[in-house]
């Protein structure tokens, strides 16, 4: 069996880019709302199962979980966003 090893930030781009292009295939035969909707369900399914099934932060709550994956979406959302020049540098 294999253990989970880190990874580099280029390791971590190529496995965003991966996910983004099989969107975009999906985004070929679906309506791109519900390809959105669908990584944003499986994000969800993928996360809870790997912080019930955690090994760190036995502490964190549910609902503490939900703050800290929230807090995390807006920031990478915004951090797109901004790279898209759709939202501006401070906001």
């Amino acid at each position: 069996m294999n253990t989970p090893q880190d990874i580099t930030e280029d390791q971590f781009f190529e496995l965003v880019d991966r996910f983004v292009a099989q969107a975009n295939e999906f985004g070929q035969r679906f309506p791109q709302s519900r390809v959105s909707a669908a990584i944003l369900f499986a994000a969800a399914r993928f996360n809870a199962f790997q912080w019930v099934n955690r090994s760190q932060l036995l502490q964190q709550t549910p609902d503490e979980a939900t703050i800290a994956f929230r807090a995390e979406y807006e920031a990478m959302f915004r951090e797109n966003l901004r790279s898209f020049g759709a939202l501006a540098s401070g906001a």
